[in-house]
């Protein structure tokens, strides 16, 4: 792999996650870089449009550019386009927020979001977030279908970040939703629900969620209405509804 490059976007997403201006020793910090190594790399971004630098604190923050990563992305995407109905429809018929993800590396990022007519938007779901993988019904359902390497990947990850997981009773969780077709996020008075997608060949490409009202009770409605919706969802994404 390439360092240099590893290493750029490294600090992209640092910039990213950050979301205000950061300066030269604390990126080199954050990224365990020598800063003379973070100084060469921000030119080259700066050079590119990706960073931008305040001319009076001198501290740097990513730019708007990505935008145009993110959205030449989205537009150009079957699974998004296809999906967005379904989704509209899942919304109006539990009155609730709703959203598609797809796995990256194992976990779950939104790629759409739809709301039924006279919801208020909610702020916290946001497409691009990347959802918790053991506390969110999609991250949940992402982690149910990843490989093993990515799986032993994230279990590593958040071990570094001071959350580890105890994995014989997350991969036997996994192991049920995988089973059942089904995630479910009930805590902190958050309820959620997720299943699985599949395209041609079985192939699992995301999930469809729904965030619904606090304090209520999942009902056997819900759960059906969900899986009834992404199984029409992934007929029109090639999977044959017999398999």
């Amino acid at each position: 792999m390439n360092t240099t490059l590893q290493n750029g976007f490294k600090l992209l997403e640092l910039l990213a996650a950050s979301g205000s201006e950061v300066s030269v020793t604390e990126l080199s910090a954050q990224a365990a870089l020598p800063p003379s190594n973070v100084c060469r790399l921000l030119k080259t971004l700066l050079q590119t449009g990706y960073v931008e630098q305040s001319a009076e604190t001198r501290r740097y923050r990513i730019s708007l550019k990505v935008l145009n990563l993110a959205n030449a992305r989205l537009v150009n995407l079957d699974f998004r386009r296809i999906g967005r109905p379904f989704a509209m429809q899942l919304a109006e018929s539990l009155q609730a927020p709703t959203f598609l993800s797809q796995p990256l590396q194992g976990r779950s990022i939104i790629v759409d979001v739809a709301y039924p007519l006279g919801l208020v938007e909610d702020a916290g779901i946001v497409v691009g977030n990347i959802h918790s993988v053991f506390h969110s019904a999609c991250g949940k359902i992402c982690a149910a279908y990843a490989t093993d390497e990515e799986r032993a990947r994230i279990f590593d990850e958040l071990a570094a970040e001071g959350s580890p997981e105890p994995r014989k009773t997350r991969l036997a969780e996994l192991a049920q939703i995988r089973e059942k077709g089904l995630a479910i996020r009930d805590e902190d008075g958050i309820l959620a629900i997720a299943a699985p997608l599949f395209q041609a060949g079985g192939r699992f490409c995301g999930a469809l969620g729904a965030f619904l009202k606090r304090e209520t009770v999942l009902d056997e409605h819900a759960v059906q209405e969900l899986k009834r919706i992404a199984e029409a969802l992934s007929f029109g994404l090639g999977y044959p509804l017999s398999q």
